[in-house]
Formats: C-alpha cells, sequence, structure tokens
C-alpha cells in the first residue's frame, strides 16, 4: 500500500461496532475495551486500543471547533471559497468529524477535510464511523480519511488550517507543516511530552526544544512559551511570522493555536517576541526587564518572584537552575479571540440538548448525569481562557499557593477574590489559564502586595 493511499472500507473493522460514545454532539463506535468508552480525565496509553480515542482529548478537540468556527464566520483566513484542512496524526478521526458535524451548516460548508494516520485499524474505524454516522451538517465527500505518514501527505501544500496532535512531542512535524501552509493561514499544535515542556528532564528539554525550563509553579506557562518560540523560529526559517491566538495547559498536555503569515520583515523580527524568564532576580534584573517594557510588576527595587528578559540581553548563567529559555516573552492569546469563547457559544455549538439531541443521545444509551457532565467539559473547555481576556497582554504571572512566600500572611489568597481587588484599585486582573490558580496583572508588585495584606487582615 502506497503511504498516501485513500483507503477503501473493504469490510467493518475487528470488534465493530465496538460501544457507541458521544463526543461533543458528535457519535462514535469506539473499541469495546477498558478506556474507551468511558470517562477519563488523564492520559491514555496508546497500545490499549486498537484505534486511539482520548477522551482525556476531547476539551482539546472541542477549543479546535470553536476556533473553527470563528475563523470562518470572521474571514480571517479566505474572504470567499473553501478552507483546505489537513488533520494529521488523526487516529480516530473524531476531530475531523467533529467540525462537520457540529459547525453550523453555513460554516461546515465551507470546509474540505483531509483526515491522516499511519495505523491500519485507525483508518478502518474512521472509516466505518463515517459511514455508519455522517455529518449532519456537511456532505460525507467533504472529508476524505487517507492512510499515510503527515510528512509526506502535507506536501501537496496550501493548507489554511493543519492541526498537529501528536502522541508526545511535535517538533519532527513542524518544518514540514510550515513549508506548506498558505500564505495566511492557523497552525494548531498539541504537546504531550509536558515532563520535558516542564523541565522534569532538563536533559530532554535542551536537546529537543533547545531550551532551559524551571520547573516552578508556572512550568505550565513556561511549557507553552518554549512550544510557542520554537513554532516561532520554525516559522522565521521560511520567512514566515506567527500571532498566539489561543494557548492553553490542560491537565496532560499543552495546546496552541497560532496564525501564520508570511513576510522577511517579521520573520526578521522573531527575537523580539523571544526572550527569557529569570527566577528571583536581582534588581538589576528587574530593571533590564523593565527598561525593556516586558515587566508589569514594575518595583525593580522591591525582592520579586521572577521577570522576564529580552534575548539579546540573556542572564549571566543559563546552567543555575534559575532560567527559562528561549521562550515565547509576548501574548499567549489575542483578546478578541478569547471574548468570543463564551458558555454560550460553546454550548450552543458543542454541547448537548435532550430535544435536539435525543436520537443519539438514545444510541449511546446516555442518561441525564450523562448529559450533564459533557456539557460541563464543554464549558470547561473555554471557561479559563475566556476569564484570562482583561489581562492578557499583561505579564505579571504569580500563583497565589507562592504569595506567602513573599509576603508575610497565613496563607494564600482566593484568586477570585484577589482579582476583584485588584479591579477594584483600577488595575487589570484575571485569572491565569495554568492549571495551577494563579493571576495575572498589570498592578506593580508593591500594590498588590499592599492589596494581598489588606485581604489578609480583613479574614
Amino acid at each position: 500500500m502506497n503511504t498516501t493511499e485513500v483507503v477503501n472500507l473493504q469490510s467493518n473493522p475487528a470488534g465493530w461496532p465496538g460501544i457507541s460514545w458521544i463526543e461533543g454532539r458528535t457519535l462514535l463506535q469506539v473499541p469495546s475495551i477498558d478506556g474507551q468508552a468511558e470517562w477519563r480525565v488523564g492520559p491514555a496509553k496508546k497500545k490499549d486500543s486498537p484505534v486511539f480515542h482520548n477522551v482525556a482529548m476531547a476539551n482539546n478537540r472541542t477549543r479546535s471547533i470553536l476556533l473553527l468556527g470563528l475563523a470562518i464566520r470572521n474571514k480571517w483566513l479566505l474572504k470567499e471559497g473553501n478552507l483546505r484542512i489537513l488533520d494529521g496524526l488523526a487516529a480516530s478521526s473524531v476531530r475531523s468529524r467533529r467540525w462537520l458535524n457540529e459547525l453550523p451548516t453555513e460554516l461546515a460548508k465551507q470546509i474540505e477535510v483531509i483526515s491522516v494516520d499511519r495505523n491500519d485499524d485507525s483508518i478502518s474505524w474512521a472509516l466505518a464511523n463515517h459511514e455508519k454516522h455522517p455529518p449532519k451538517n456537511a456532505k460525507p465527500e467533504q472529508l476524505t480519511i487517507q492512510k499515510g505518514d503527515f510528512r509526506q501527505v502535507v506536501y501537496s501544500g496550501g493548507w489554511q488550517w493543519i492541526d498537529i496532535d501528536p502522541y508526545g512531542s511535535p517538533i519532527p512535524f513542524l518544518d514540514s507543516a510550515m513549508q506548506n501552509l498558505a500564505r495566511k493561514a492557523i497552525l494548531q499544535v498539541s504537546a504531550t511530552d509536558t515532563a520535558a515542556l516542564c523541565g522534569t528532564y532538563p536533559q530532554v528539554t535542551r536537546r529537543r526544544y533547545a531550551a532551559y525550563a524551571v520547573n516552578d509553579t508556572v512550568a505550565h506557562d513556561t511549557a507553552m512559551r518554549i512550544l510557542l518560540g520554537n513554532i516561532a523560529l520554525c516559522a522565521a526559517r521560511h520567512e514566515r511570522s506567527i500571532e498566539p491566538l489561543m494557548s492553553v495547559f490542560d491537565g496532560h498536555h499543552t495546546r496552541v493555536s497560532v496564525l501564520v503569515t508570511p513576510g522577511k520583515k517579521n520573520a526578521s523580527n522573531v527575537y523580539e517576541n523571544l526572550g527569557w524568564r529569570v527566577n528571583k532576580p536581582d534588581s538589576k534584573t528587574i530593571a533590564v526587564s523593565i527598561k525593556a517594557g516586558l515587566h508589569s510588576f514594575k518595583c525593580s527595587k522591591i525582592p520579586q518572584p521572577r521577570c522576564f528578559l529580552p534575548y539579546n540581553s540573556p542572564p549571566e548563567s543559563l546552567a543555575d537552575g534559575n532560567v527559562s529559555g528561549p521562550l515565547w516573552i509576548g501574548p499567549l492569546a489575542r483578546k478578541d479571540v478569547l471574548e468570543e469563547l463564551t458558555e454560550e457559544y460553546a454550548l450552543e455549538t458543542c454541547g448537548l440538548s435532550h430535544e435536539r439531541d435525543a436520537h443519539i443521545i438514545s444510541l449511546a444509551g446516555w442518561k441525564k448525569e450523562d448529559v450533564e457532565r459533557s456539557n460541563r467539559g464543554v464549558v470547561r473547555s473555554i471557561e479559563r481562557l475566556h476569564q484570562s481576556k482583561e489581562a492578557i497582554n499583561t505579564n505579571g504571572l504569580v500563583t497565589v499557593d507562592e504569595l506567602p512566600q513573599w509576603v508575610d500572611i497565613g496563607g494564600p489568597p482566593s484568586p477570585k477574590k484577589l482579582i476583584s481587588a485588584l479591579k477594584e484599585q483600577g488595575f487589570k486582573a484575571s485569572i491565569s489559564v495554568i492549571s495551577t490558580p494563579a493571576i495575572q496583572t498589570n498592578a506593580p508588585w508593591e500594590k498588590l502586595i499592599e492589596i494581598v495584606k489588606m485581604m489578609s487582615k480583613d479574614q
């Protein structure tokens, strides 16, 4: 069989039809083995199933549908015509099927999707699912399910949208993807090798991502920024630049979505958005950060947890365990995108309705509590992203659990109450998208400490 051959469905795969399951508003069949048709939040073992359908990545796929909907509706990529989309490393192809099934008809009809995987069983299950449960809001022929190596299939070029969702690191796939994007395109990249990105295994971090990473309370933020830094450099090599639309650290994986545009000038300026994060910086280091416009906390003479430095002003030592980078030091998302990721939009697009979706709910044998749990997952997929919109352009990041190390208080403050208090004082403040309870704000460090002390007295 050729590596890019379109597979014809001769017979149902072994174990078909397995068990019925619903993800978002899409019905699918999954193998009848442990870990498939059941709720799970942690990672799964790929070898445990003939087709790798990871239930824990449902929120990842939900965000992809919502962002694609915004891109089509707002004409970010094309004024007219259909988007050419590649779902690389697609496994069960449920992401592709959800795009066609859950986007409104007027949007779904504007996409043409090729879904690629190297595994015969995955292809068989994907094809069988597509035949048994054809999309509601698009024509079945808008999806081509194809066996092949992503790095070969992608070379047909001209993709307005590429999704890279590997089991592990996305690094091996970035160059081929970047070379074959259309002039204006969106690249979505997942990474499940979070131990490397968070600095748990420093040698792996340096070997795979050419970076240092401090494994501290903001390691999840560091992980997103190291991944973005690698994508930005990859884009620059191909005379392109990136703009993050949405970034998130979710359980066992991190996920970034970037708008990619051509241009030698912006590509040459890539290092303006790259730099270093220094833990426990001295006053001189903080002053350099402030002068570069990279430190919302200001207050250079007061001890603080961390700060950014520009790429061309690296810290004196990179190997003392206090430096992360090179990494992305710009915004992690675009505010207008986060503003549109509302609960209403998420549920309208990907949430189950007992009336509208009664048929598939019945086929899956789901109870009321299953529907409610699914919808809670849809809301959670965008909740922190939407909440982070107000302060997304600030870089004053602090976890509430570390505050007692820097100010004499009995325990960490409530993130919500701290955000409210900061806003009352006229500062920008919001929840951070990292898994650890944290806030982002443009309040000076001195003022933040003052507010935290006042809150502590009031408790």
